[in-house]
């Protein structure tokens, strides 16, 4: 078909198709596994510091190996999902994670450990910009706000799986037997993925790599859309490959900045929390199982935090939503550390976190995706969430030197509330593309 026929547009025009739906799954598979794969240290780390005899110091080093390759895999993998493709780098991605997975449950020392947990970071890091895109790019104009908080909220989910495998698995196979199933999983998408998800439309009418003509037309068959004649005009940002020469240029840099310095202060405060939150709880003088199941509650909250920001982010504004669930997690944060060995109190306060936390998630996300042009998304938000990686590193880090230096747990979670309070005033004034 010529003339002014976008498939784009008719794609965003028209009501969700299954098969739109079913490639929207696999993103969403693979953000649960991200979130199984990216907590199951902190699932494990109650008996590992017992079995390695870990100081909170040492602990704290090794839950920010996996957040330091996120760092990585985010500046590295988002680049060339723009550039190569969305396909091939999410690919590549769960190769990594499997990898990684299978290297934690065979180390035997503390470098072991960290180098698993590097290359497994590294996977999610890529992933966690470049399959958001992608949902987001084939969702009807309708869902397409819904699509990312959709994929967001499959991260929870992950976490509960994670949560519900530990305590199964904790007594007869110990921490090993974790990360043996975290491994799996990954492994059982790839050949899922290989052969189901498609390349990204948005990518191959911007970018049009070699072939993009009949790889266009076997999306749109698949579809249901009519076949292009001939591929349109190239965006001229898009005829210049170095996408990341192209953001930090003068007329996205004050945002790609700002942007970077609000996600940081963000995964600053997420990190911190729920990479501690399991061993916090347990030092109560309540059991591993409590301090596991107070994680699957945080995450039974993001479930449904995440799923209610994608739901009311078009009614309320996405800047709004960002603003009001960041204070949410500050104020939570400062609660957790306050609270006696009480468990309705703490499961109270899990569902609570866990809904500001993937709410405010799925607000950032949209707040930094909005901000950019279609050929520049995926590194816009790679570069932020690089960034924001380096916040993450630095949460349970600090919190660990905190500790270790003999600070109290409640003035620890009112110092590192703070940034979470910083960054809902950064994302409110940000720009819309």
């Amino acid at each position: 078909m010529a003339g002014d026929y976008d498939p784009r547009k008719a794609l965003g025009a028209r009501p969700m198709l299954l098969v739109q739906w079913l490639i929207i799954l696999i993103p969403v598979s693979i953000n649960m596994v991200d979130g199984y794969d990216i907590l199951a240290l902190a699932q494990a780390a109650p008996v590992l510091a017992r079995e390695w005899q870990l100081g909170p110091d040492e602990l704290g080093e090794l839950l920010s190996f996996s957040l330091a390759g996120m760092a990585l895999g985010a500046l590295g993998v988002s680049p060339v999902a723009d550039t190569k493709g969305r396909r091939p780098a999410i690919l590549f991605c769960l190769f990594l994670m499997s990898g990684g997975m299978f290297g934690a449950a065979l180390s035997h020392g503390y470098w072991g450990m960290a180098l698993s947990r590097l290359v497994t970071g590294i996977g999610i890091g890529g992933m966690t910009s470049t399959a958001g895109t992608l949902a987001m790019e084939y969702a009807s104009d309708k869902r397409r706000e819904f699509a990312p908080s959709f994929v967001a909220s499959a991260y929870p989910i992950g976490t509960i799986v994670g949560g519900v495998v530990a305590i199964s698995v904790l007594d007869t196979f110990g921490w090993r037997g974790i990360f043996w199933v975290g491994g799996m999983l990954s492994a059982i998408i790839i050949p899922i993925s290989w052969f189901w998800l498609p390349e990204s439309l948005d990518f191959l009418l911007a970018r049009q790599p070699r072939g993009a003509l009949a790889k266009t037309n076997r999306v749109l068959d698949r579809l249901r859309l009519p076949r292009l004649d001939d591929l349109p005009p190239m965006p001229p940002a898009a005829r210049d490959s170095d996408a990341v020469r192209e953001i930090v240029a003068k007329e996205h840099r004050f945002e790609i900045f700002r942007l970077c310095t609000a996600h940081a202060l963000n995964m600053f405060s997420f990190y911190f929390i729920i990479n501690w939150a399991v061993k916090w709880v347990t030092e109560l003088g309540l059991s591993t199982a409590a301090g596991i199941s107070y994680s699957i509650y945080v995450s039974v909250g993001g479930i449904a935090g995440g799923l209610i920001a994608g739901w009311i982010a078009g009614r309320v504004g996405v800047k709004r939503l960002t603003f009001i669930t960041l204070f949410g997690v500050a104020a939570m944060i400062i609660l957790f550390g306050l609270l006696p060995p009480n468990l309705p109190l703490l499961v109270g306060n899990a569902l609570l976190l866990g809904g500001m936390l993937f709410g405010s998630a799925c607000g950032c996300w949209l707040t930094i995706v909005y901000a950019f042009p279609a050929q520049l998304r995926a590194t816009g938000l790679g570069i932020a969430t690089t960034v924001g990686r380096i916040g993450s590193i630095f949460g349970p880090l600090t919190a660990g030197y905190l500790l270790a230096a003999g600070m109290g747990k409640p003035l620890i979670c009112i110092l590192l509330a703070i940034p979470a309070m910083l960054a809902a005033l950064i994302f409110s004034t940000a720009r819309r593309a």
